[in-house]
């Protein structure tokens, strides 16, 4: 496998990103992410990678996890459970474009595999262990993950993606109503 080599600090999220997983090369930790047109490698781990991600979006990794936290809790997700859930999904915002990434593991774990939903389309059993991962533009990889988590973590994602965007939109019409009233208050004929 020789893969382009990118250094964290060139590394750019780009609409066209589907996945990072770990890889180890000659005992260091290395980060392998899958596009939609190339795939190569980023000499960190998955963790620091996602952290670097964040921080360019002005955010870090624990806050998007506390936020996902509290819109499942609010939706009652873990039922009368007040401890924090693991392997939730991320919400990342640039703008108006929301990313949403799913792990497949606890999201801290060196093992964990990150996966951009938005161009994720699927994934289909491939024997006992196997699970081929289907992205947009015909982009498939095999994976060993679990078939289970990786439904449930589909259907997190939708439900967060989902959240997120009511709540930008009662954001903005609240917003809405607060500058037609202030206008309409202080307006002078």
């Amino acid at each position: 496998m020789n893969y382009k080599m990118v250094s964290l600090y060139d590394f750019c999220l780009t609409p066209n990103f589907c996945m990072m997983k770990p890889m180890v090369l000659d005992g260091h930790n290395y980060s392998f992410v899958l596009e939609l047109e190339k795939c190569y490698v980023v000499p960190c781990s998955v963790t620091r990678l996602m952290n670097r991600i964040c921080a360019s979006l002005g955010t870090t990794l624990d806050t998007t996890l506390n936020y996902s936290n509290r819109i499942f809790r609010e939706i009652n997700v873990n039922a009368d459970k007040e401890e924090n859930m693991i392997k939730l999904p991320i919400i990342l915002s640039t703008l108006n474009k929301p990313y949403i990434f799913f792990p497949t593991a606890s999201p801290k774990k060196n093992h964990n595999t990150w996966i951009l939903w938005q161009n994720f389309r699927g994934h289909s059993s491939i024997g006992k262990q196997g699970i081929g991962l289907h992205f947009k533009n015909d982009v498939y990889t095999e994976e060993q993950i679990s078939f289970t988590t990786l439904s449930r973590q589909q259907y997190y994602a939708s439900i967060l993606y989902f959240r997120h965007m009511d709540n930008m939109l009662q954001q903005q019409y609240a917003e809405n109503i607060l500058a037609t009233v202030r206008n309409e208050l202080f307006l002078v004929p």
